[in-house]
């Protein structure tokens, strides 16, 4: 069979309320190409779209429908209404032709996924353990009843199997497809290239064993389970003889074991690969020196951290487990290793006062970050501060991502108010002339101005 796998155009951002910005392509589609190469092994043929790298036409999509079996879409809550839309043009040109829907919002509402987007097969959990057998029901090889994890059309009615078990051994997946996507130029965000020669990514374990109050992603995957160490360094060796020169290392949390992250680097090291290593995922109560030194000679140069609050008991609200001194000590210690440092950090917890927020921009500012993200909270699909507000009757089942504002009886300020917070928060961040001599001292001893302009849209910057 012949499949098209599509991944959707993200969510926009409004830089200065006037011109709206994709956030780029900022790295592959993993998921569509660890299913790709679960398709190629038995002998299936595989294209992959990538909506946020290219700028597909009406009339090029149109041409790829009409020389493909089925279709293939990723669904993230946050860009829906893009999917939506997208999926209306697919089956308004071929309705014939089958359309797979599967991601994290599939997961968390399937039924009504099928709906919305008028797919033909959800599918939901690990897919890469029943993609083949889906490639099996639609050539008529097998019944779509037998296959777990899927809800299906069949004669105008939704119909779901048995639920499916997720990976445990995830040493046994082959390594993502990533020829697919060799013509895209990915580590792109709001317009700049911020990684440096040719980037691509990496999953080294799924789930996460901490339970922010924020994060619906246990409600998605219960479990965390670790590739091992060896098989990690043999798709990186795999990545670099492929020409990539940057990695970004898309764990929800990477540094969750911290001996395993030590044995990974150390055979880096020991192997001597030459690789530059971006960790996007990474808490501050991590941080240690040995650690941290051996991940800055192994190859990191950049590291994320989730900070959320600059208030110790908003810190305890989201159930973080970490403190202020935590956070501190953890963005000066990546900072005398020489990474380039971003923070994010979440505004509107419902404790959350006038005060608490110019706390948590004033603490923004007291740490040598190169990038700070302020984002509005969201009670999300089986997060705990969901869940809460569901069981109370605040919001309904249906409701899958709800801005914690005044209006919804989650917080204190009104949308508005809380965009305008946070907008404050990144001119502030950005403005300070701390932070300013800081960056250009950083620009003009490396010659590097990328980090200067993404500074500047990001402070004028919020989502759509």
């Amino acid at each position: 069979m012949r499949f098209l796998f599509i991944f959707p155009p993200g969510q926009r951002f409004i830089i200065a309320d006037k011109k709206v910005l994709p956030p780029g392509p900022y790295s592959p589609p993993l998921g569509l190409l660890y299913l790709s190469i679960m398709l190629e092994k038995k002998g299936h043929t595989v294209e992959v779209l990538d909506y946020n790298a290219e700028n597909v036409k009406e009339s090029e999509l149109i041409k790829k429908i009409e020389s493909t079996d089925a279709i293939g879409m990723t669904i993230y809550t946050n860009s829906i209404n893009e999917s939506i839309d997208l999926a209306r043009l697919i089956k308004d040109y071929n309705s014939s032709k089958p359309l797979l829907i599967g991601g994290p919002h599939c997961n968390i509402a399937p039924e009504q996924s099928i709906i919305d987007l008028n797919a033909d097969i959800c599918a939901t959990g690990d897919v890469e353990l029943i993609i083949c057998a889906i490639a099996d029901a639609l050539q008529g090889n097998r019944n779509l009843s037998s296959i777990p994890g899927i809800y299906y059309k069949e004669k105008g009615e939704i119909k779901q199997t048995m639920p499916m078990q997720q990976i445990k051994d995830l040493d046994s997946l082959p390594f993502p497809a990533r020829h697919l996507v060799a013509k895209y130029e990915y580590g792109y965000f709001i317009g700049e290239k911020l990684t440096n020669g040719r980037t691509t990514s990496i999953i080294t374990s799924r789930g996460c064993p901490y339970r922010c109050r924020f994060c619906g992603y246990n409600s998605v995957r219960s479990n965390y389970d670790e590739r091992s160490v060896d098989d990690v360094i043999i798709e990186i060796e795999e990545i670099i003889s492929q020409g990539y020169y940057s990695i970004i290392i898309a764990d929800n949390n990477f540094l969750a074991n911290k001996n395993r992250v030590e044995r990974i680097m150390d055979k880096i090291i020991e192997k001597r690969l030459k690789i530059n290593m971006w960790i996007m995922g990474a808490r501050v109560d991590s941080a240690e020196r040995r650690l941290f030194e051996k991940m800055r000679d192994a190859g990191v140069s950049f590291i994320c951290f989730g900070i959320e609050s600059g208030n110790q008991d908003v810190l305890n609200f989201y159930n973080k487990n970490t403190t202020l001194q935590q956070i501190t000590e953890a963005i000066r210690l990546s900072k005398e290793m020489g990474f380039f440092t971003s923070g994010n950090f979440i505004i509107g917890a419902t404790i959350e006062t006038k005060k608490h927020i110019e706390n948590t921009i004033k603490f923004a500012k007291s740490l040598p970050l190169d990038v700070a993200h302020f984002i509005i909270l969201r009670y999300v699909y089986g997060s705990p501060l969901w869940n809460k507000a569901v069981e109370e009757g605040i919001i309904k089942q249906d409701e899958y991502s709800v801005i914690a504002d005044s209006q919804h009886n989650l917080g204190r300020f009104t949308k508005e108010e809380l965009k305008n917070y946070c907008m404050k928060a990144h001119r502030n961040f950005y403005l300070n002339p701390h932070y300013i001599i800081r960056q250009l001292l950083y620009a003009f001893k490396n010659k590097d101005f990328r980090f200067i302009r993404t500074g500047l849209n990001m402070f004028t910057t919020h989502e759509v």
